[in-house]
């Protein structure tokens, strides 16, 4: 897609396509698009700080990403916990093939 085409948004407005609208309306929708940023600015600096959009993003990152990371490590215990009783298995099958071995079973 051509980056012309393209105006960047700001944190909680996404970047605006111009791809699929009229030329003759491009300035119009840029300039409503710079007006929302504009208007979005305000209505931020007027939250508390708490429920600001990059705080408020940037606390539910943090909780996907301990999330993740917590799944990970459940992920990495759990192969653990397996190949141990895959070799605790293969033990047992070499000792039951040497039992049998011995009484030429």
């Amino acid at each position: 897609m051509n980056n012309k085409m393209i105006v960047k948004g700001y944190k909680g407005i996404m970047d605006l396509d111009l791809s699929s609208i009229d030329p003759k309306f491009h300035k119009d929708v840029v300039r409503q698009h710079y007006e929302d940023i504009k208007e979005y600015k305000q209505e931020q600096r007027q939250r508390p700080k708490r429920l600001r959009y990059e705080n408020a993003m940037g606390h539910a990152f943090k909780i996907l990403e301990l999330d993740r990371k917590a799944t990970e490590q459940m992920r990495i215990e759990a192969n653990e916990l397996q190949r141990q009783k895959d070799q605790e298995r293969e033990e047992r099958i070499k000792r039951i093939q040497e039992i049998k071995k011995q009484w030429k079973l």
